[in-house]
């Protein structure tokens, strides 16, 4: 009787130490399947300088903010910060790179000298609008190393440009670059300095928010803008001569913290390169082709009169700013890039980009 109780007591030590043993294990499962819940989660802090009204904001990243949410069953959310919130245009980059954003988007030509390849897409006569641009810029991307390096320490959604930079005036009509000698004229970035310099002009950099005031009290004769500020900045209301030349673009992009992406389990890394790329950038250079259509629309009904630099008209302008492709290659290869091949390659699109939309 003795054995048999003490056999009956060993059996139920057994057994609640065999009870504990499972509570615990499915405990720790439990605390493991949260854990690794909290870890898939991801609200991204995305900061970038356009006003929250803008396209960019409205269709782009609203856009990818429905998608990525949508596909990754709510586990990607974003959270948004415009107009330079977190940080001004020129710190988006670094502020991408250090994790103070997990998506930071800003223009390129905040950062003079760190993207030097980049620039390219500021070149006269190269974009003929932003959707075509963007596309020009990202197969350059995706095809050469090199300018995949400018942006190593960040991880790369989407890179687009602004339509191309036309030339606007209140006062002088421009047919010619003679036309441009001796002209105060409002400058976007570096490049165009160098573009308007050597048109004999004398380059103004100023903020888009003064130019409407500057072209209406003379203080710049004329200014290198593109047309969606036509509409957006009511620039038609001082601009009575367009000249069209496609001079330069502005390049813009869209990166994501190298570390933000690098905590996205496999399957959403997956999700959002399935989102990001050359589609998204054509889709956003796209925005600012809208509205210059509507810019140079409402320029028109306002009376502007247009000078369009087509066949000989053309010549003499490429003939004045050859030398700034001619600089802008010898000044890369002096850097150790394969600038020549970069450039024909872009020309290459340009013209294959033409004819398929032809």
């Amino acid at each position: 009787m003795q054995n048999s109780h003490i056999r009956k007591r060993i059996l139920l030590v057994m057994f609640l130490l065999f009870v504990f043993v499972m509570m615990t294990a499915c405990n720790s499962t439990l605390a493991i399947k949260q854990e690794s819940s909290v870890e898939d989660s991801h609200n991204l802090i995305v900061s970038h300088f356009q006003p929250g009204n803008h396209p960019i904001q409205t269709k782009i990243f609203d856009g990818l903010a429905s998608d990525l949410h949508d596909q990754t069953d709510g586990r990607i959310t974003m959270e948004f910060y415009p107009s330079n919130t977190l940080g001004d245009a020129g710190s988006q980059y670094d502020m991408a790179v250090t994790r103070e954003a997990d998506i930071a988007l800003s223009v390129y030509g905040y950062s003079p000298g760190r993207f030097p390849l980049v620039t390219i897409m500021e070149l006269p006569f190269l974009a003929e609008s932003a959707e075509h641009a963007s596309e020009i810029l990202m197969t350059l991307y995706e095809e050469f190393p090199e300018m995949q390096e400018e942006h190593a320490d960040t991880y790369p959604l989407f890179l687009f440009s602004a339509e191309p930079a036309q030339i606007i005036s209140k006062d002088i009509k421009i047919e010619t670059p003679d036309d441009m000698k001796g002209l105060r004229v409002r400058s976007p970035s570096p490049m165009a300095n160098k573009i308007i310099e050597a048109l004999g002009a004398t380059p103004i950099s100023m903020p888009m928010g003064d130019v409407y005031e500057s072209l209406e009290r003379g203080v710049i004769d004329a200014a290198v803008v593109p047309f969606e500020t036509l509409y957006n900045y009511s620039f038609h209301e001082v601009t009575n001569y367009i000249t069209i030349g496609d001079f330069s673009a502005t390049p813009f992009f869209s990166v994501m913290s190298q570390k933000t992406y690098e905590n996205f389990n496999e399957e959403d890394q997956l999700i959002l390169d399935n989102i990001i790329g050359k589609e998204l950038a054509k889709e956003a250079g796209s925005v600012y082709d809208v509205d210059g259509e509507i810019g140079l629309e409402t320029a028109i009904e306002s009376g502007a009169e247009v000078t369009r630099l087509e066949g000989d008209a053309l010549i003499a302008w490429q003939e004045a700013l050859e030398p700034m492709v001619d600089e802008w290659i010898d000044e890369r290869t002096e850097e150790g890039y394969p600038a020549q091949e970069i450039y024909d390659r872009a020309m290459e699109l340009k013209e294959e980009l033409s004819d398929r939309e032809e």
